[in-house]
Formats: structure tokens, C-alpha cells, sequence
């Protein structure tokens, strides 16, 4: 897209500050069922987000290809900005003093073809139903993505960033004396060959064998230890609640507590866009502020919201790099301090305890303005500080303030998902209900 000839047409219609942010993306989707090939698709799209000042208020159009030309993307910021009637704050970023490098990519997509990837796929189906017997149904996906973000503006930014990561999963079903059980694995990755086949089939097929049989235990209070994907759902589900916009609209529980002890003494919480287990890494946010790793919380303390330029505005601070198209004021990536111990030392004095391994309900069930929750659960006895039975069945409720005011530890076994990083997290009580 001509910026040039926008700023031009742009001045010409009355348009003061304009902003556009592009979107470059190539992507490669491939799926198989039963080790057929269900899925192969290559795709590529180009999408521009503009927007512009006219008459003191804000509008924005969405153009695909550019297909439109200047004047008409000019009128349609204008007829917009005509409909607008709030007088909301706006700001047109001129660009950060300095913007953080991150290493060069050490993507190795390009050394393989579809064929290589379908191959991929339908292989893995036939290892793990060459290890295990009772497997009935496998699928398998794998998705690659190259996106370059690009945001241009009358104030003279002009930042770039692109973005390589690949995501494989698996699905299996396993029969096991008479019972059907279902279960999944995926890893997002950097190059093909960090690909964990042993890892994947633990947490799919192996984890389905011998979740068999399970049953649901007594309704009491138990000693629980979210397992590391659990424990990173469970945090995403509350991380809006750190988003300053939430703050202004009533939206957080930590509306007034600035400042104030809010969790646990060993409860750390650190947004770092460069996070090391993450492959979703960020030098700007999507509205050109650079990022940088913040402590939002910190040993229970709430040190910071974050921010978009619009919420620092009207709170009177700086902007924290938090101003993402996928929530404003969300994290890059939250990620929660461990406590330096393994796993199986974190469990070992576990008496009479549960290992949740499946949180769902994660929509309904979850109040990010009260903090509640209450979610359908599933995972393993702990007992004597070894994993025992499986269990299914029961809810898992509690509040999120006290589940992280009785944290013990959290264990190194270190995740990423959804923005999230942490490791299994062991909580001294939650409330279980089951039979």
C-alpha cells in the first residue's frame, strides 16, 4: 500500500493523523486422520488496519489485497468517524526511543515441502499405534506460520516485526478393557526438529491408557497440584484481570489495589515479551510502543496494570507495551517465578492429594470480576508422594485470590500456552467436589 499517496489523499479530505498497521501472513496447514491425508493447504493473506483523525474522533477501516483505493478508504474513515459519538481519548504513537533486537530466527521450515510435512504427520500416527495396541483413532495436525507486522504512521512510525512458529498436535483413542478414553498432546516449535514424539506420545496415548478405569473421590478439601498446562489455563483465564482497560470499566477485582499484597509471598508474576519458552516473542506492541519485561506482581505485591496508550492516558502513567489486537492491556507473556524444585520433589510429601491434569469450562465456569471459579476436572491420586489412581468426575472450585495466597511451590517443569508460562503449581487446599 502507497503511504505516500494516502498521506496525500488523507490531507486533502481533512484527515489529520493516520495510522496504518499491515498484516503479511503465509501459512501452512496440514491434517490427517487414521494416517489419511484429511487436510493440505498452503495459504497466504495480506490485511491492512487503518486508521484515521477526522473531525477530533477516530475511525478505522479494515482493507483486504488493497483493493480499495486511497479516496475510498478515505471516505470510509470519514463516513465512520461521522457515526462516532463518544469522545474517548486516542493516540497516534510517534514511536518509542529505542525498540529491543531479538536473534535472528533459527526457523528450519523452509528446508521441508508439503510431502515432507503430510509425511510427517502420517508417520507419527503409525509410531505411536506401532507402541500401543489399544489405540483405536489418531489424528494428527501440523501448522506453520510466517507473519510480518508492519505499522506506519503520520507521526513518523515505522517498526517491523515477523514471527515464525509451527504447532503439532495429536489426538488418539485408546480402548482399554471395554472403556473408550480420549486424550491429546501438542508442542508449538521453532524448528521441525525440536519436534518431541516421546513427549508427545506421554501426554496423549500414554496418558489416555492410563487415565482407564477412572472414578471419582471423596467431596473434601485436598492438598492439589495443578499440572503445568492446567496450571497456564487457569492463569489465562484470570490474566484479563490485570488489563488497565478491565481496571476503568469495572472489569478487575483489582480495581483499587495498587500497591497492596493481593497474593502469596511466593507469587511472582513477570510479563517478558522475550520469554525463553515461549515462541510468540514481541520487540512492540500492536501499537508501535516497544515492550519490555515488567514485574506485575511482585512476592504478592501488585506492582503495575498493563497498558495501552489509550488506558496510561487516562490513568496518567506511561504506556506498558500491553496495547495487543488480541485483548488491550493483555499480557505478551505472564510468566509465573518457579520455586526451583522438580516435580517429583514437589509431590513426594503429598500424604493424600490430587494431580489435575484437565481443566474444563474455563468459559462458563470462570468469573474474572469476582475471581470465582468452579470447573469440571480430571487427573491422578497422589498418594504417599507417588502418582497412584486415575480420577475423573469431580469440580474443582475455589477463588483465585486464595488458590494464590496458598501456593507452596511451583515446580520447573516450565510451559507456555496462551501467553502463559509456568510450571506445575502445588496448592495447599482447593475445594473438590465429587461423589
Amino acid at each position: 500500500m502507497n503511504v505516500s499517496e494516502l498521506k496525500k489523499v488523507f490531507e486533502q479530505k481533512g484527515i489529520s493523523e493516520f495510522e496504518v498497521y499491515h498484516v503479511a501472513e503465509k501459512s501452512t496447514e496440514i491434517s490427517t486422520f487414521n494416517m489419511q491425508v484429511d487436510t493440505e493447504n498452503i495459504a497466504e493473506k495480506n490485511e491492512y488496519y487503518i486508521r484515521g483523525v477526522y473531525n477530533g474522533k477516530i475511525a478505522s477501516v479494515y482493507v483486504e489485497k488493497e483493493t480499495e483505493s486511497a479516496k475510498e478508504i478515505a471516505d470510509m474513515i470519514i463516513r465512520n468517524a461521522k457515526a462516532i459519538e463518544s469522545d474517548d481519548p486516542y493516540v497516534i504513537f510517534g514511536g518509542s526511543e529505542k525498540y529491543a533486537t531479538l536473534p535472528e530466527s533459527q526457523s528450519d521450515f523452509d528446508k521441508y515441502t508439503l510431502a515432507d510435512f503430510t509425511k510427517l504427520c502420517t508417520e507419527t500416527e503409525q509410531d505411536f499405534r506401532k507402541k500401543m495396541a489399544e489405540i483405536t483413532t489418531t489424528e494428527c495436525s501440523l501448522e506453520i506460520s510466517t507473519q510480518t507486522v508492519t505499522i506506519t504512521n503520520s507521526n513518523g512510525l515505522d517498526v517491523s516485526r515477523t514471527g515464525t512458529m509451527g504447532a503439532f498436535y495429536i489426538s488418539v483413542a485408546v480402548t482399554r478393557n471395554g472403556e473408550v478414553r480420549p486424550s491429546y498432546a501438542f508442542q508449538f516449535f521453532r524448528k521441525v526438529s525440536d519436534i518431541d514424539k516421546d513427549r508427545l506420545f506421554a501426554g496423549s496415548a500414554q496418558r489416555a491408557y492410563d487415565s482407564v478405569g477412572g472414578k471419582s473421590v471423596p467431596s473434601k478439601s485436598y492438598p492439589v497440584v495443578l499440572e503445568n498446562y492446567a496450571a497456564c489455563s487457569l492463569l489465562r483465564a484470570f490474566a484479563p484481570m490485570f488489563s488497565a482497560e478491565n481496571v476503568i470499566k469495572k472489569l478487575s477485582p483489582l480495581g483499587d489495589k495498587l500497591g497492596q499484597k493481593v497474593f502469596g509471598d511466593n507469587i511472582t508474576l513477570t510479563d517478558d515479551p522475550f520469554a525463553e519458552k515461549s515462541v510468540e516473542k514481541y520487540t512492540f506492541d500492536d501499537e508501535g510502543v516497544a515492550t519490555f519485561p515488567k514485574t506485575v506482581v511482585e512476592k504478592g505485591v501488585l506492582k503495575t496494570f498493563l497498558h495501552s496508550l489509550k488506558t496510561a492516558k487516562m490513568m496518567g502513567v506511561q504506556p506498558t507495551g500491553n496495547g495487543f489486537r488480541f485483548g488491550n492491556g493483555m499480557p505478551a507473556n505472564l510468566c509465573l517465578e518457579t520455586s526451583g524444585v522438580g516435580f517429583d520433589q514437589m509431590i513426594k510429601d503429598i500424604d493424600d492429594g490430587l494431580l489435575i491434569t484437565s481443566l474444563q469450562g474455563l468459559h462458563a465456569g470462570v468469573s474474572v470480576t469476582s475471581g470465582q471459579f468452579s470447573l469440571q476436572s480430571s487427573g491422578f491420586r497422589i498418594e504417599k508422594g507417588k502418582i497412584t489412581s486415575p480420577v475423573t468426575l469431580i469440580i474443582a472450585s475455589g477463588n483465585i485470590f486464595q488458590l494464590l495466597n496458598d501456593v507452596k511451590c511451583v515446580s520447573d517443569d516450565v510451559v507456555a500456552l496462551g501467553h502463559i508460562c509456568t510450571g506445575s503449581i502445588f496448592v495447599g487446599s482447593l475445594s473438590i467436589s465429587g461423589n
